[in-house]
């Protein structure tokens, strides 16, 4: 264990502070807009105009018992950050310079020494004080949203659960497939693209996919079309069955569909008569991006019902979160064909949080004997696997492996948890992981080059 936890650690502080200076390990990093500038340099400008309207004598009302003049630059440090409260500052001493140097009263007026420079340390706290819960506010927002997309996905997988056991309960007799073949149908068809299809279509797969929903939810006719990044039906069809009709953007239904981005049908619109869509159903994927719309315009007559357009939705949903997957999985499986698909998913996804908020996250590799103590140690510690973690396992004739994708974990939650494996292998084998023979591997995620990641340490963890 100790020889292992000795790897782990030489292997992070390898790598731990790449591409951090001197500086960027004791103050916070900030981004200044140009217009922060110039705002800073109005409001002080203004606000020293105004003092000096109201007491030219003292522009700076420095013989009052409360310092006015530092109070906007703090506010300016709390609104814009340090380096625009010391440019507030520096503002206050070139006014000093500009408006009392050389002014005569009871005697010359000296330089006020501790009035600039208790200014200035206020003013550099109040920024860095906001500089710093900024920063802690962007890290809360990326964390945030991305435990919101594994709850959307916990969301979806439940609700398909409960659709999939009251269809499989109603159609078991009456349907060509259930809703599970279905599913498993259509990430087929996202995951595999077809000799026919475009190399650069939107909808991997549109055809085939549309195919199926026709099938399933007994549709006579439909087409498929891509949605604008501003909201607009774009008049190009990428799928359809049955007998194709003009597109018609002012069709109740399909407005419908578009304003709420959710299903649309004839019975949920009230429109004064017929017009060319029974069905609007939107094609959003989990990020919330609406890509495309399927229209309906012939479907049979006892397949209008709650149940059969909450399928269509349900197909729909799972599709376009397909299109979102294949675009990541795509990055992983030509360096490893062997990956599995929502792990190489999910690699991808940590990556992009760590370049977007620098978030760390880590894999971790174990390699276990093939013997019966190794396969019961190799049983137990996949039973330990924590809720945000994903498990990829493999094996050969002498070892089997263990790769865990562990977002949000840093170096110290990785030895946490590696102690938390050994505790339990003492416990219920009276063993450790050197005296097990268990191999450990970890590295961070980076924000580039993920795949190279994860395909290092599956190179490692099968090395003899």
């Amino acid at each position: 264990m100790e020889n292992a936890i000795q790897a782990a650690k030489k292997a992070r502080f390898s790598d731990a502070l790449d591409g951090v200076t001197l500086y960027s390990r004791f103050f916070v990093k900030t981004a200044i807009r140009p217009v922060a500038v110039l705002e800073v340099v109005g409001y002080m400008g203004a606000t020293i105009g105004v003092f000096y309207w109201i007491n030219p004598q003292d522009p700076l009302l420095l013989m009052l018992t409360f310092p006015w003049i530092w109070l906007v630059a703090t506010a300016l440090a709390l609104r814009y950050g340090a380096l625009m409260g010391v440019l507030a500052g520096l503002m206050i001493v070139l006014a000093w310079e500009i408006l009392y140097r050389g002014y005569q009263g009871n005697g010359a007026l000296g330089f006020p020494v501790m009035f600039m420079s208790g200014g200035l340390v206020q003013v550099i706290l109040a920024g860095h004080v906001r500089d710093v819960w900024s920063n802690l506010s962007v890290r809360a927002n990326g964390i945030n949203g991305y435990l919101n997309d594994h709850l959307a996905s916990l969301t979806t997988a439940h609700y398909l659960l409960r659709v999939s056991h009251d269809r499989l309960e109603r159609d078991l007799f009456t349907r060509p497939a259930t809703l599970r073949s279905a599913l498993e149908h259509m990430r087929e068809i996202t995951a595999l693209s077809t000799a026919s299809e475009e190399p650069h279509s939107p909808f991997k797969g549109a055809q085939a996919a549309l195919d199926l929903i026709s099938m399933i939810c007994q549709l006579g006719s439909a087409t498929l079309y891509s949605v604008a990044s501003n909201g607009q039906v774009v008049d190009v069809s990428y799928a359809g069955v049955g007998t194709p009709i003009p597109l018609n953007q002012e069709d109740p239904v399909l407005k419908d569909c578009l304003a709420r981005q959710s299903l649309s049908h004839l019975k949920a619109v009230d429109a004064e008569k017929l017009g060319s869509y029974y069905v609007a159903a939107p094609i959003v994927q989990v990020t919330g991006e609406l890509i495309g719309v399927l229209l309906v315009h012939q479907i049979h007559f006892m397949a209008l019902n709650h149940d059969n357009m909450q399928l269509m939705r349900v197909l729909l949903d799972y599709y376009g979160d397909g299109l979102a997957e294949y675009q990541l999985v795509g990055q992983v499986h030509p360096l490893m064909p062997q990956c599995p698909y929502g792990f190489a998913a999910e690699v991808e996804r940590i990556s992009h949080l760590k370049k977007l908020y620098d978030i760390e996250s880590s894999l971790v590799a174990l390699s276990f004997p093939r013997s019966g103590p190794g396969d019961l140690q190799f049983q137990q510690v996949i039973r330990q696997l924590r809720s945000l973690d994903m498990l990829w396992t493999d094996q050969n004739d002498e070892r089997q492996f263990a790769l865990f994708l562990m977002p949000l974990t840093e170096g110290d939650g990785v030895l946490g948890y590696m102690n938390r494996v050994e505790a339990g292998l003492k416990q219920t084998f009276q063993t450790t992981l050197a005296e097990a023979k268990i191999r450990f591997y970890s590295i961070s995620v980076k924000a580039r080059d993920a795949e190279m990641d994860l395909k290092t340490i599956y190179d490692q963890v099968r090395a003899p």
